[in-house]
């Protein structure tokens, strides 16, 4: 059936949206003038209890309308023929298929749903024992039904009553409010909040009543129907199917032991291939998976694995190029060192052989004095010896020998030689 056709149909049986329809329609015609009876509004749109006391009742008696509609409806279906006459000597179980497929699926009500439940027994055990048994069992889940079908009404059966008493409540509560006794003259407020007290009470009380009477009607319709039904069914389907007698029962229940197991192994059977196809599936992605990561992770891994050499290979190439980079910069930097040096020791050896230099030049001064001493001497001694002064020669020979002496021992600063003894000496020579 179509999403819009149960929809509609849901529609069309829902005692709320006839209920509310009806409520509605009441209070307008009171709105518009065309109820004027003073006791219909006072006791039924005189205050918001009543409005929802009569309300609740609209959607209650919409409940019990549709629902003796529909059971007025199936009483009359139940003399119809729902299943062919059987054959003669009774139909084989196995027609219970087809007896249970020719009934129509959009038939609704208990005895089309009661047939079609006790063909589907028969067509699932494969054999009419316990048919009766089952028709009994049905016809108890169909009073079950039947009566949790009141549900909305009994609510609301109980619900009006609780809103009269608290239509009591208020009024009285309205009433104390007014009450005043400096104005005991004037107890108009007073009467009316007692007026809404006893009315809305009067009116839960008697719209329950004629809710409750109606579904004692309904409950007496829906009996009959149940009993119309159970009667039907047992007509119809008791003894119509052929029932192997005496020894034969045996038999057919091996048989149908038989049947069934062998139905329970195909059944396993298939299963287990389908099992196996799936596990076989399963395991096919599984390996092609397990391939796929395995494979990412191999790729994963040795691509890791030669980063992290090739890393450690460049770490190590720069330490040796940084190391071998300073000890060339170490031994330019000693190189260079020892240069500096050697530089420095050639400029003090050159300050020293300048200084001998200049010691072997004032050597050379000192010796050419000497030989000028020598020459001196000789012509002191030739004095001398002319003279016969041989002890003043001594001692201006010891002079002259002290003399050279000292130039001997002090080369870096030679004395001079007071050449005015001498010339005394030699004077006097």
């Amino acid at each position: 059936m179509p999403f819009v056709a149960r929809l509609t149909t849901l529609l069309v049986r829902s005692p709320l949206v006839w209920g509310g329809a009806g409520a509605f329609a009441f209070f307008a015609l009171i709105r518009a003038g065309v109820v004027t009876h003073p006791g219909t509004i006072r006791y039924l749109a005189g205050h918001w209890v009543e409005y929802v006391e009569t309300t609740m009742f609209c959607v209650g008696l919409a409940a019990l309308v549709i629902k003796m509609i529909d059971v007025a409806t199936q009483r009359s279906h139940v003399e119809e023929t729902w299943l062919d006459a059987p054959a003669d000597g009774g139909d084989e179980p196995g027609t219970a298929v087809s007896l249970r497929d020719s009934i129509d699926e959009d038939a609704e009500g208990w005895l089309p749903r009661r047939l079609r439940e006790a063909l589907d027994m028969v067509a699932r055990t494969g054999s009419p024992e316990g048919l009766e048994d089952h028709l009994k069992y049905l016809s108890d889940l169909d009073a079950a039904r039947a009566a949790s079908g009141h549900g909305l009404v009994r609510f609301i059966v109980w619900a009006i009553p609780i809103m009269g008493f608290l239509g009591t409540v208020i009024g009285i509560t309205e009433a104390i409010a007014n009450l005043s006794p400096t104005q005991l003259e004037n107890i108009t407020l007073v009467v009316a909040g007692l007026g809404v007290a006893f009315d809305t009470t009067a009116t839960a009380l008697a719209l329950s009543m004629v809710l409750m009477f109606v579904q004692f009607i309904l409950d007496r319709q829906e009996q009959q129907l149940l009993a119309a039904v159970d009667e039907t069914a047992w007509a119809t389907l008791a003894g119509r199917f052929q029932t192997p007698a005496g020894g034969d029962v045996t038999a057919l229940a091996v048989a149908r032991l038989g049947e069934a197991v062998t139905r329970s192994t195909r059944e396993l059977i298939e299963a287990q291939a389908k099992a196996w196809q799936g596990l076989e599936q399963t395991a096919g992605a599984g390996v092609e998976r397990m391939l796929a990561e395995s494979g990412v992770a191999l790729r994963t891994a040795v691509t890791t694995s030669l980063e992290e050499t090739l890393g450690r290979w460049h770490s190590s190439l720069a330490e040796a190029h940084a190391h071998l980079t300073g000890a060339h910069e170490d031994r330019w930097a000693k190189a260079a060192g020892a240069l500096s040096e050697a530089v420095a020791g050639l400029g003090r050896h050159q300050q020293a052989i300048a200084g001998q230099t200049e010691l072997l030049a004032r050597v050379v001064d000192a010796t050419r004095d000497i030989a000028t001493l020598e020459r001196a001497l000789e012509g002191n001694l030739a004095t001398l010896g002319s003279a016969g002064r041989f002890e003043e020669t001594l001692t201006a020979l010891s002079a002259a020998v002290q003399l050279l002496a000292a130039r001997a021992a002090d080369v870096a600063e030679p004395r001079r030689v007071d050449l005015a003894v001498v010339r005394r000496v030699g004077h006097a020579a």
